[in-house]
């Protein structure tokens, strides 16, 4: 796949339409749908055939600029809440990149 049309392009759409979602149902919890997102990342990241770091990133990055414009509260919310799980995941795999072989 090329840079313009990668599997993280569709990870953005499905954070924005998550996101709408979101902010269009006060009764919809964070915590679920947030888990619902970080866990097709993980089915994505399972693929050893591609940068998964970059993959991550690829994501989080666009989302927290969107997460910085959206003047919704809810929506804003669940954008930075995604860039944050992405961020952590991100930081989970350099941690387990430096950890030394036995």
């Amino acid at each position: 796949m090329t840079a313009e049309f990668g599997p993280y392009i569709q990870m953005r759409k499905l954070a924005q339409q998550m996101a709408i979602q979101y902010q269009k149902d006060p009764d919809i919890d964070l915590a679920p749908l947030l888990a619902h997102f970080m866990d097709e990342v993980e089915v994505n990241v399972a693929s050893d055939r591609f940068d998964h770091s970059g993959f991550m990133e690829k994501i989080r990055g666009p989302l927290t600029l969107d997460a910085e414009v959206t003047l919704d509260h809810r929506r804003k919310e669940f954008l930075k809440a995604v860039a944050d799980a992405l961020q952590e995941r991100l930081q989970r795999e350099a941690d387990a990149a430096t950890l030394p072989v036995s």
